[in-house]
């Protein structure tokens, strides 16, 4: 099968997990042996070599576009540079940039494909998320190829009509504001999003192409996030965890970590900081250490700082970015991981956590709640625990629960944890199953079956 995606990051260029969903995607569809194809902007990264150009009208002026090509473990990648393409904020340099990018985007990428299809006509398009939907339009429009179209998290922003009419798709824009995920939901063949608790959290949007729409869970990659890779390997838990938190400038304890962007939206670190003030008063927590890494809202960078503050012996902050490696190191080394997300499509931290024997504590929601087994629901087979979402209170007492766990249930749910990252969710079972939908070959969400 000849497959062709559509992206706005593909590795190495990368802000936030969607880089690295689409490059597994798309590596993983090539191991099993499709051609595949890449469209991404060049972002002015230069990546590859140009291989042609040509010009695109685009809001009142004639852009040239150079296409660079590079292959990339067994995938085609063209990146599309020229105008804002070569814009190095991937998202910007604004709310109207990067509409004007997306656009933009949406003509280079037909106009590369109307310069490719004799040699490469593809059976099925595959957008990711709403910054491809032009493409993604234009491609259907003029080529009439199938189309799948992924969310890995809704937006829900409106985009006025005039960047339809400015993309040559004024018979998608009959509202002055349009939802693009809806645009694009409506167009392609298939919609999918990426946990089966996602789609039915937000079957308010997605109930509207019910019959059309299933889910396909990411992957993880167990190749990197495996502790056979770790410095310490050969030392013992709680000596590897002892060193990380000498590092830190902590004494040893059981350790918790938080890891993720600081926002009030989603990662729910505000929930985690007023676990903490509540813990304070319990004399558990004296033996309890927490490493929370992550930077984003100002405020609550603040109040994270004023803990550590607080309980210097205790917590320790880092606002900083940390490489793979090192976020290896400390999956491999502390006790917890906790996942307190108000919602969460997939993510990642859990199954990363889990490869690398760290044992999650998360909310029930989304891809969290899919991927993390409960110990009060299946206690044989978990993998974690799971609270309710914005609960600091009940986030708390798990986290002395965990603490109190004796030996053999901790190395139980760090083996099912190992297990389960390892064999329930490779990016294989999840090309298997795109392709599966690539071929209309795959159940879908229907409203009156649960």
């Amino acid at each position: 099968m000849k497959v062709l995606i559509l992206g706005f990051e593909y590795l190495p260029v990368k802000v936030g997990g969607l880089a690295e969903a689409i490059t597994s995607i798309a590596e993983g569809l090539a191991e099993l042996g499709h051609e595949v194809v890449v469209l991404t902007p060049d972002h002015g990264r230069n990546l590859g070599e140009p291989v042609r150009t040509f010009k695109v009208a685009s809001f009142g002026e004639d852009v040239k576009i150079e296409v660079r090509k590079r292959e990339q473990n067994g995938v085609t990648v063209y990146s599309l540079a020229g105008g804002l393409l070569s814009e190095p904020d991937v998202y910007g340099p604004d709310w109207d940039g990067l509409l004007r990018k997306t656009v933009l985007f949406g003509k280079a990428s037909a106009g590369l494909l109307n310069n490719l299809i004799c040699e490469f006509k593809p059976d099925v398009v595959h957008a990711h998320d709403w910054h491809t939907v032009f493409a993604l339009g234009l491609l259907k429009k003029y080529f009439g190829i199938r189309s799948v179209f992924t969310i890995h998290r809704l937006n829900k922003a409106k985009v006025p009509a005039e960047y339809f009419h400015e993309a040559n798709l004024s018979e998608l824009a009959p509202y002055p504001d349009l939802d693009p995920e809806h645009t694009g939901a409506y167009i392609a063949d298939m919609v999918t999003t990426v946990s089966r608790s996602y789609l039915w959290e937000e079957w308010d949007f997605f109930g509207h192409f019910g019959g059309k729409v299933t889910h396909v869970f990411n992957g993880i990659d167990c190749s990197f996030w495996n502790e056979e890779l770790i410095e310490n390997r050969n030392l013992p838990r709680n000596e590897r965890r002892r060193l990380v938190l000498e590092r830190f400038g902590l004494s040893d304890g059981k350790t918790f970590m938080f890891i993720g962007r600081f926002d009030r939206a989603q990662k729910g670190v505000d929930t985690l900081l007023r676990a903490i003030e509540i813990l304070s008063m319990d004399p558990a927590f004296g033996d309890m250490r927490f490493i929370i890494i992550g930077k984003g809202d100002p405020e609550l960078e603040r109040w994270a700082k004023a803990v550590e503050n607080r309980f210097p012996e205790n917590v320790r902050v880092i606002t900083e970015l940390l490489s793979r490696e090192t976020v290896r190191e400390l999956y491999g080394s502390v006790d917890f991981v906790i996942v307190p997300s108000y919602f969460e499509p997939f993510g990642l931290v859990q199954l990363e956590a889990m490869c690398l024997g760290a044992i999650p504590i998360g909310s029930a929601v989304g891809g969290i709640r899919d991927t993390v087994v409960d110990l009060d629901s299946d206690p044989e087979n978990a993998t974690g625990m799971l609270v309710p979402p914005r609960d600091a209170f009940a986030l708390a007492k798990a986290m002395i629960r965990a603490k109190n766990l004796d030996d053999s249930t901790l190395e139980r749910l760090r083996e099912n944890g190992r297990r389960r990252g390892r064999e329930d969710f490779t990016w294989r079972k999840a090309c298997e199953r795109y392709v599966r939908a690539y071929l209309n070959e795959v159940d879908r969400a229907i409203s009156f079956l649960r």
